[in-house]
């Protein structure tokens, strides 16, 4: 077979393998979702996902997922894409340049899937393993026309409404412009948790969890995601209206970046153990679509063998690809995200599912 070939079928590949896992398919007991959940494996090719496969064994929980699809990721600008617009298209439903948050090609703000979340009277969070205005967080909450205008997006997603952020970044306030962060949540009204210890008593909604960053983006180990991801659905899942989610690790993505193996197989295998939480919820709900996915990916990762036959991972870059990336659904209308299409259908069918809207 030649190269260029099997290059072409490799995604496909590895969605197929992905999925050799032996389902636990609930039926889902609502035909509009109550809930969604996006959780967003940053940087995760179809490589990536094979990785936390093989570290996580049986317990790899998107393999469990009913339907997989493929999804293309170029931006608006370039043929590789960015975080940012990568994030955008997912939110909005609309192919922007990189670096672009929450606005079309031509600057001009969309509407995003947490602020229809909003207009539905649904609750709203935002989780990450990276600074809480990171560039996956910020598309679906903000609007600009570059991810670099740190203050102002920081401004936007304290104000924009949203019910609940989790993040890193503490220790980057009160200096190079930005104000402390206590004053800066109290100005939004947000209340400020800076100790994993303090989640507990945290309030329903407002409720503002930062902490400090940790190298590669990997996560706090005493806020690990998992534990944000069922703080979130906790607080999250009272309101009767029901909710929507981002919870993003973005480990995933540095690490590839850095070509950290030790840092990304952490990182995978958190991961996928966020997913096992998210899914367990929905499963016992049978109201909540779950779409687990990567946003784009890093590295040019390979998984291969070393000397002594134990997992490695190799890079052939420390800058992203063009590569498709896995999508994993599970729950009501889960149906509807198998195939292969771009990043923007995933906001459409999202949107499609909303009460009072025509499939």
């Amino acid at each position: 077979m030649s190269r260029s070939l099997w290059l072409l079928i490799l995604p496909a590949l590895v969605a197929l393998a992905c999925r050799s896992l032996p389902a636990a398919v609930p039926e889902a007991r609502s035909a509009i979702p109550k809930n969604i959940v996006l959780v967003v494996g940053d940087g995760m090719g179809p490589s990536h996902f094979a990785a936390a496969r093989l570290l996580r064994g049986e317990d790899f929980e998107a393999g469990r997922f009913p339907v997989t699809g493929l999804v293309a990721t170029r931006s608006a600008s370039s043929r590789v894409t960015d975080s940012a617009a990568a994030a955008t298209a997912m939110a909005t439903g609309v192919k922007t340049n990189n670096k672009m948050l929450g606005v079309d090609a031509e600057g001009k703000p969309r509407t995003t899937l947490l602020e229809f979340a909003k207009q539905a009277g649904r609750s709203t969070g935002l989780v990450t393993t990276s600074v809480f205005w990171d560039a996956t967080p910020a598309a679906f909450a903000v609007h600009t026309a570059s991810r670099e205008n740190v203050a102002a997006i920081i401004g936007q997603i304290l104000g924009s409404g949203v019910d609940l952020l989790a993040g890193a970044g503490a220790e980057l306030f009160g200096k190079d412009g930005l104000p402390p962060l206590p004053s800066t949540a109290a100005q939004h009204g947000w209340s400020l948790i800076t100790e994993p210890a303090a989640l507990a008593s945290a309030p329903p909604t407002k409720a503002l969890a930062v902490f400090p960053s940790q190298p590669n983006d990997v996560e706090n180990p005493g806020a690990r995601l998992p534990v944000l991801a069922r703080w979130a659905l906790e607080r999250l899942s009272k309101d009767p209206d029901g909710f929507f989610l981002v919870v993003e690790h973005e480990g995933t993505d540095k690490a590839s970046h850095e070509n950290a193996a030790a840092d990304l197989m952490a990182s995978l295998r958190s991961f996928d153990e966020t997913v096992s939480v998210v899914a367990e919820f929905a499963r016992e709900r049978g109201d909540t679509l779950v779409l687990v996915a990567g946003d784009h990916e890093t590295g040019g990762l390979r998984v291969v063998e070393d000397a002594t036959g134990a997992l490695a991972l190799e890079f052939g870059t420390k800058l992203h690809t063009g590569s498709l990336v896995p999508l994993f659904a599970l729950g009501p209308g889960a149906e509807n995200f198998g195939g292969l299409y771009e990043n923007t259908e995933i906001s459409r069918k999202v949107q499609a599912l909303s009460p009072g809207r025509t499939r």
